[in-house]
């Protein structure tokens, strides 16, 4: 029973004299209304007859008639189910007034708090949520934060007070891979040996000589209220094993032999292949090629071919088999992206030999002046021409 506060004679009142303390009414109660809440009360009923009257928002202002009070018994009453997430307080005012309509006590408020029932769901942010982790990446590591809502008190109660877990993992391995931080939803690595590749399986001649794992895993997260014990909701949570560079291109095979024409510019010499286990196409899978040594002369160049990733051996100056004819080059390769561990290099052994062309003669010297008297008789030898052949290995009359 709220009874309205009596006052000294005589006394101007500057505040309450004292606070009513705010009276607790359930969501969601089930009836039957109207439910009586509490009796309001006025002393002077025993000099008067006293009729009671409320106002406010839920009385006689939006949403109105929430609230109703019994005008001769002064019992306030509940009209229907409330809802904490749509109104959690409502203030009101008691009016007491005698028979003739002269109020007998001061309007006394009344706040009336709507307690929370566990009657949401926690809702996630997004029902995919995609997160990126470099492979071999450290226990501990951060991956990405899922994100919960509740529309339950999380204040006075616990009723919206989240916890995260990992109902499910895929692909399950031997450990389990990531976990969870109950309280902010932030999902980390907690296993070893993140790894995107598997081992160097056949492949058809011309491609990749390696198999890759499915470099996504798949988490099933649930968010439950009441700090991980009431109601529950699920959502998923897609990480993508992004690659590093830990995988070297190999040749295969280590050893080349190749042969050229002489004098022939920018043609194929060999191809050499390689492979590597690492994402095709990425930086790290992109072989570069070099020629460390037996090229002094800047003779030959290597380009990738961008499709296969095998080296591309060609001349870069034409070849003369008379200077030199056999070409013993050492080729490196390396990823466009650098190793994430110190590793040297692989090598390959190419072997490159300068077949010889039938080359024409050539006069020595190329231009000859010769002076001549007039009037020589016809057949009168001007002078005499020598010219070589360059094919040295070659047997050949020249008319």
């Amino acid at each position: 029973m709220l009874i309205f506060p009596e006052h000294g004679h005589g006394l101007r009142r500057h505040k309450r004299d004292w606070v009513i303390p705010p009276i607790n009414c359930p969501e969601n109660e089930r009836g039957p209304f109207p439910k009586k809440l509490v009796q309001i009360k006025s002393n002077k009923d025993k000099e008067t007859k006293v009729f009671y009257s409320i106002t406010g928002q839920g009385a006689d202002t939006i949403p109105a008639g929430v609230f109703i009070i019994e005008r001769e018994t002064g019992w306030l009453e509940v009209t229907k189910p409330l809802d904490r997430e749509e109104k959690d307080k409502y203030v009101l005012y008691s009016h007491a007034v005698s028979a003739n309509g002269q109020p007998v006590e001061d309007p006394m408020e009344i706040i009336i708090t709507v307690t929370d029932q566990n009657d949401n769901r926690p809702v996630f942010t997004q029902q995919v949520f995609v997160g990126y982790i470099e492979e071999n990446a450290k226990p501990g590591t951060s991956v990405m934060t899922v994100n919960a809502t509740d529309a339950d008190d999380a204040i006075n109660v616990n009723n919206g007070i989240i916890g995260y877990s990992i109902l499910s993992e895929e692909p399950k391995g031997a450990q389990q891979m990531f976990t969870i931080n109950a309280e902010k939803g932030i999902i980390s690595v907690i296993g070893t040996g993140l790894d995107r590749e598997v081992g160097i399986l056949p492949q058809p001649e011309g491609t990749c000589g390696y198999s890759t794992t499915t470099p996504n895993y798949t988490l099933i997260i649930q968010a439950a209220d009441q700090e991980g014990t009431g109601l529950t909701n699920t959502a998923t949570a897609i990480i993508k094993v992004t690659d590093a560079n830990d995988n070297p291109p190999v040749f295969n095979p280590a050893t080349y032999e190749g042969l050229v024409e002489e004098n022939q510019v920018g043609v194929l010499v060999t191809r050499l292949h390689v492979t590597d286990q690492d994402l095709p196409g990425s930086p790290a899978w992109r072989a570069v090629y070099r020629i460390q040594s037996g090229d002094p002369q800047g003779d030959f160049e290597i380009t990738t071919d961008p499709k296969t990733n095998d080296g591309l051996l060609k001349t870069a100056k034409g070849l003369d088999y008379e200077t030199q004819n056999r070409y013993k080059l050492v080729v490196s390769v390396e990823n466009e992206a650098p190793f994430t561990v110190a590793l040297n290099p692989a090598t390959a052994n190419v072997l490159v030999v300068v077949t010889d062309m039938n080359e024409a003669p050539i006069f020595k010297p190329p231009v000859k002046e010769v002076k001549v008297m007039e009037d020589v008789p016809v057949g009168y030898q001007v002078t005499s021409y020598t010219a070589q052949d360059p094919d040295k290995d070659q047997r050949q009359k020249i008319t």
